[in-house]
């Protein structure tokens, strides 16, 4: 009787782990390959001119390994909207992109400058089911696909310098911190101006003396 029921029992333990891997392994794969076909944006950066947005994107790109090191790369393209310029990015390099993890955005001075309603231009981003809304937004004047590169080359394996900036200028209370969903509710309050913090590339390197820009809202 006894001998019966450890028979039993292996063979009970054998049919659960045969229908665990059956669910597990089929779902590891699915998790690979979404990973490896996803340009995983970390940052971005947006300025407008000649009627044009250009989006530049931070990116995670993971080759062949979804559990290795990533790579870090800077892309980016021109469109009519910030969300064809996405779109165009993720085209050019054969890959969806992901904003799930961008938690900075950058915004040029021909962005600001451009006289369109900022807070119309960022809602289609702000709706994105993909986007964290927690995003650090940050003002800058200089070249933005320099301020990305310098920002990779200058992070470490778990984060890229703008993130690390943004990090704690949300952690002290001292320092100026807006996010994404922080600037459209004010924009949506009718305020007639935003305060960001200043992000500046000096001797190569990125630097947030707290500097802030006054951006002027239209709210027409």
């Amino acid at each position: 009787m006894i001998e019966l029921l450890k028979t039993f029992w292996r063979k009970k333990f054998v049919i659960i782990a045969i229908v665990a891997l059956t669910i597990l392994v089929p779902m590891a794969a699915t998790r690979q390959s979404t990973v490896l076909s996803r340009s995983i944006v970390t940052a971005m950066a947006i300025n407008y001119s000649a009627g044009e947005y250009t989006v530049y994107t931070e990116v995670l790109i993971f080759n062949f390994d979804p559990f290795g090191v990533p790579e870090r790369e800077v892309h980016h393209a021109s469109a009519l909207t910030i969300e064809e310029a996405l779109i165009e990015i993720g085209e050019n390099r054969g890959r969806r992109v992901s904003l799930s993890h961008c938690s900075v955005i950058v915004l040029g001075q021909g962005f600001v400058d451009s006289g369109k309603n900022l807070q119309e231009v960022l809602m289609p981003l702000f709706m994105r089911p993909d986007l964290n809304n927690s995003a650090a937004i940050f003002y800058s004047v200089d070249d933005l696909e320099e301020l990305l590169m310098a920002s990779a080359e200058q992070g470490d394996a778990r984060s890229a310098m703008l993130q690390q900036i943004a990090e704690f200028n949300q952690r002290n209370k001292s320092r100026t911190f807006m996010s994404l969903e922080k600037f459209i509710k004010q924009s949506l309050e009718k305020r007639d101006t935003i305060i960001l913090p200043e992000i500046t590339k000096s001797d190569g390197e990125i630097r947030n003396e707290d500097v802030v820009k006054i951006v002027h809202l239209r709210n027409d």
